[in-house]
């Protein structure tokens, strides 16, 4: 590239791949796409895992809102800025433009790409709305749709996104209806790369809490998005025997996405299973709180990761102390989940307004109003690319 008033040609190949990765891993996405253009040797690059994920933690971290029938959009996406919650930007579902509208769900989100679920005719979608890629996965030809969970994870070993199907089938096809996750079940993992579905066999992950041969474990699974935490997938269950339901505790199911092992993690004994609201990611930890019939939260986190001695209570907030009165009437307050500097989302149900709650200076913020919200996650904008 010429300077023609100095007559000085720069050639930007001569820079150093680790300082040039290191100035163009603070750009946007937007301006990092109009690099790639640059020349092969950019483009090379900027396609490198080591790249990317250095990219991905320079990054702004956003919020996501599912949204119905908002301005022009009957199903849309709107991405925000984690902090002030300023709309960056608003996106329509690229594969909405069907015959039967679809009901989405978002499943899981991880490394700037959410995997939605369609509850009408079971399929799932991988989405990256950043670079506005997507696809549709072919159904797995083992399971169907035969499905009792999903969830979504980063492999940062083979650079892949895996999808994880949970499925009330045993090996010889019968159905398990009291245990989703007995030992035997089969269960779907996608790969990206490759582009197809395996099947592997659920461990038996209750073998410590089995006292007889005739101890049968029935669990009973929260819904909602899947979180990743130190590579691994994780979601929350109620699980306990059949004849004493009032004994039941929770254990949080975590699937390495590198390893593809499964494994179970105790809850602290003494969170009751009936006051569960929410697994999150506390500021890179595992945690989750939960609220009893006086909108008390607490909210645990675990310090050392896979150690179930490490749960402690970091904070209790009373909500309705903390958020106003509705026309005199209490209010309804639902914790969402955490941002990446460790500050809780609060939505009230009456108003629609969102908040949220700085743990650290005890504050609370009214971000906004929010109207037929269906889904909320945090995300963080990538380049990668689901398509090669």
């Amino acid at each position: 590239m010429a300077n023609e008033e100095r007559g000085v040609l720069y050639n930007y190949n001569d820079i150093p791949c680790d300082f040039l990765g290191d100035i163009l891993s603070r750009l946007d996405v937007k301006s990092l796409k109009r690099c790639e253009c640059v020349s092969k040797s950019w483009l090379t690059l900027l396609r490198t895992p080591y790249f990317n994920d250095l990219h991905l933690k320079r990054q702004l971290h956003c919020v996501v809102f599912q949204q119905k029938k908002v301005r022009k959009f009957d199903h849309h996406l709107s991405i925000c800025n984690g902090e002030s919650f300023v709309e960056i930007s608003l996106k329509k579902f690229p594969f909405i433009e069907m015959d039967q509208q679809p009901i989405l769900t978002i499943m899981g989100s991880d490394n700037g790409v959410l995997g939605l679920y369609d509850l009408r005719s079971k399929v799932v979608y991988l989405w990256n709305p950043t670079i506005n890629e997507s696809k549709e996965l072919t159904p797995s030809p083992e399971l169907g749709c035969n499905h009792s969970e999903l969830g979504l994870g980063y492999d940062p070993l083979t650079n892949d996104i895996k999808v994880v199907k949970f499925s009330s089938l045993d090996g010889n096809g019968v159905v398990s209806t009291c245990n989703k996750f007995k030992e035997g079940n089969q269960i779907g993992i996608y790969s990206l790369r490759s582009n197809s579905w395996k099947t592997i066999t659920m461990p038996n992950i209750f073998s410590e809490f089995e006292s007889s041969s005739t101890f049968d474990i029935t669990t009973y699974t929260y819904l909602d998005c899947s979180i990743v935490v130190n590579g691994c997938i994780h979601w929350i269950i109620c699980f306990g025997n059949t004849t004493c339901y009032g004994k039941s505790s929770l254990g949080i199911i975590a699937f390495d996405t590198s390893k593809e092992k499964f494994n179970l993690i105790k809850s602290p004994l003494t969170v009751k299973p009936r006051n569960f609201r929410k697994l999150a990611n506390f500021s890179g930890c595992l945690s989750f709180f939960i609220m009893n019939e006086f909108q008390v939260v607490d909210i645990w986190v675990m310090k050392k990761y896979g150690d179930s001695e490490s749960w402690f209570q970091y904070l209790s907030v009373n909500l309705l102390s903390l958020l106003p009165n509705t026309f005199g009437q209490r209010s309804t307050c639902i914790p969402k989940g955490f941002l990446s500097n460790g500050n809780l989302v609060i939505s009230c149900v009456e108003t629609e307004n969102w908040y949220c709650y700085d743990t650290k200076s005890k504050r609370v913020k009214n971000v906004g109003k929010r109207i037929g919200v269906s889904a909320f996650t945090t995300y963080v904008e990538s380049t990668f690319k689901l398509h090669d």
